[in-house]
């Protein structure tokens, strides 16, 4: 990895699609690159904004070497990008983020041993092979709990045991390879801290964020007593000094009734809930991560009011237009491609976090009824 800066003018590569990708590519054009994208699909809107595509899939070590050697410096987007390809097309261009976080994430063992080095409480765990061991450990890891691979693969790759009559239902689940039996902390709130890593490093005030069914629902600036922002710093700081690279990092907590904090995991680069800062924050997440990456200094960020996040499906469409004529703080970004179920997210700005979610509550889009329908 090179610590060379990168001009406007330049090539950057982004490997990636989506949303994300596309914002990415967005921000980097207006910076002054030149912007090359790879992916399978040349539809994607992130690759028909690029100034080039390169078309083919992430094991296709032929076009990721013609499209590294066609670029100055890439970035990529999602922590879901094997880690072997990232260490392949470091052979051939600067890759300012490395390999390293995806080679510690995506080995659930490797992760787990690098939070013990940084002193974090993280759920109990054993390994398992088999349903034996299952029932084995089950009753040291307690009910309800948690089955993953240890090769993280994908974000929807576990099973929980709620009770003893689940374990039978694991055996296909756990049919080869090792896997991870964890103890499920039961929590009442979810955080993101995002830090980016430069020259120094820069955080992000920390988000509280709801997720359901592996989705987004909602994201806001937190409410916390100092105490627990300080650990949660100090967990960031603890992490990032951990690992090679530049670039954003994502580190996600739990909070329970008891006010215990648990770590719930990292991620590389960009987030959506982080799209929280585009109409509040003197400095996107985008052009943060960017600035990293290219060797300028980082940006001071500086929040200057409230906001709320909300991400929104087709079946809201019709309130959201309601909403649309009548609310001038309510500010609406559409995907190119549905995120799972979600099609968008509104920011919606004010005094205090409070009065934000009064305001939107009082709409009723987001009750209860409205999310099951």
């Amino acid at each position: 990895m090179s610590n060379q800066p990168f001009y406007p003018g330049q090539i950057l590569g982004v490997i990636g699609g989506g949303y994300s990708a596309l914002r990415l590519v967005m921000a980097a054009k207006l910076m002054g690159y030149k912007v090359g994208a790879y992916g399978p699909s040349p539809s994607d809107d992130a690759l028909q904004l690029a100034d080039f595509m390169i078309i083919g899939a992430h094991n296709d070590r032929e076009q990721l070497k013609h499209f590294a050697e066609e670029c100055d410096f890439v970035a990529y987007v999602g922590d879901m990008i094997d880690s072997s390809v990232i260490e392949f097309i470091s052979q051939y261009t600067n890759v300012p983020q490395g390999q390293n976080i995806l080679e510690i994430i995506q080995d659930r063992l490797l992760e787990r041993a690098f939070f013990d080095q940084i002193n974090v409480n993280i759920a109990p765990y054993v390994t398992i092979v088999g349903l034996d061991d299952v029932y084995g450990s089950i009753d040291s890891i307690g009910y309800p709990a948690v089955i993953r691979p240890i090769q993280h693969v994908r974000d929807d790759d576990s099973l929980i045991i709620s009770r003893s009559s689940d374990i039978s239902k694991a055996a296909d689940f756990i049919d080869t390879g090792t896997f991870v039996l964890e103890s499920y902390i039961p929590h009442t709130r979810e955080f993101s801290l995002i830090i980016t890593k430069g020259n120094t490093d820069v955080a992000f005030p920390i988000l509280e964020k709801s997720v359901i069914d592996n989705q987004l629902v909602s994201a806001k600036l937190a409410q916390l007593n100092q105490a627990v922002v300080d650990e949660m710093t100090r967990i960031g700081t603890e992490t990032v000094n951990g690992l090679t690279g530049l670039g954003s990092i994502e580190i996600e907590f739990y909070l329970t009734d008891t006010n215990a904090l648990y770590l719930k995991g990292i991620k590389p680069g960009i987030c959506l809930q982080a799209n929280l800062f585009d109409t509040v924050a003197t400095v996107d997440q985008y052009t943060q991560f960017l600035t990293a990456i290219s060797g300028a200094p980082l940006k001071e960020i500086k929040i200057m009011q409230s906001a709320v996040l909300k991400t929104f499906e087709v079946s809201q469409m019709k309130d959201l237009k309601t909403q649309w004529v009548l609310k001038s703080n309510w500010f609406y970004f559409m995907y190119p491609v549905p995120i799972k179920t979600k099609v968008g997210h509104i920011i919606v700005t004010g005094d205090s976090v409070d009065k934000i979610e009064m305001q939107i509550d009082n709409t009723e889009m987001w009750s209860f009824k409205k999310e099951s329908e």
